[in-house]
């Protein structure tokens, strides 16, 4: 796991000199996205480091862990209320969730991290709100999110997504076959417990759409990125 997300930190620019650059945890200094070399070590602590973030017992405002939190393991039943409360309030399109289990996946894959009761609430935000960006160009932006969910701030969106985005390598383009698996997935899961899934395979040209509305996205937060870095030399 961590061999393979070296090579994504390395492909996703390559070209830095050898240097790396970190993610603040406000959001708004530069990019971890750019390292040449890395070892294990260095590897694991920025995984430790960066996953910090999405423990909801870590106060973004405060930059420090407030141990006095109390959280409790989720059931689906939480996971799908809270994943339904972010649609909602949101004004997500129904296949939203679809794209966003995509982006979990490649995140676990990527960096071999565990989903857990700490992190779960944060990371499945962060995901639900960059699928929202890919699938709909009318899709609210960061500065909206919070009127619309009064229990998260501008600051913790901004740095949820800056650093998702460095954990993935920036990888948003979603693949027909993607959203194929886990919309059958779902469907299959929902047969099995007897939900209604209202939800049908996509079209052609929508998952053109989709592929094509990752890639664009995808190369705006590069640049937004490698922007971020210049700003610092």
């Amino acid at each position: 796991m961590l061999e393979s997300y070296s090579e994504s930190l390395k492909s996703c620019e390559g070209k830095s000199n050898g240097s790396a650059h970190k993610t603040s945890l406000d959001g708004t200094k530069e990019s971890y996205y750019a390292i040449e070399d890395i070892s294990k070590e260095g590897l694991i602590k920025f995984l430790r480091d960066a996953m910090q973030v999405f423990n909801d017992k870590y106060s973004i405002a405060k930059e420090m862990m407030e141990d006095q939190v109390e959280l409790i393991a989720p059931d689906h039943s939480l996971v799908y209320q809270y994943c339904r409360y972010v649609v909602i309030a949101s004004k997500m399109e129904k296949e939203i969730p679809i794209v966003a289990l995509v982006y979990l996946e490649r995140l676990l894959t990527r960096t071999g991290i565990l989903i857990n009761k700490n992190n779960w609430r944060r990371l499945l935000l962060v995901s639900l709100c960059l699928a929202s960006k890919i699938w709909d160009d009318e899709s609210l932006e960061n500065e909206h999110f919070p009127k619309v969910m009064e229990d998260v701030t501008l600051k913790e969106i901004n740095t949820f997504e800056r650093v998702f985005l460095d954990l993935i390598g920036y990888d948003l383009v979603v693949k027909g076959a993607e959203y194929a698996k886990y919309y059958f997935i779902l469907r299959t899961l929902a047969e099995q417990n007897n939900i209604s899934m209202p939800l049908r395979p996509l079209s052609f040209d929508k998952i053109r759409n989709l592929e094509e509305s990752g890639l664009k996205y995808e190369l705006k937060m590069k640049d937004k990125g490698i922007d971020s870095f210049r700003k610092t030399m």
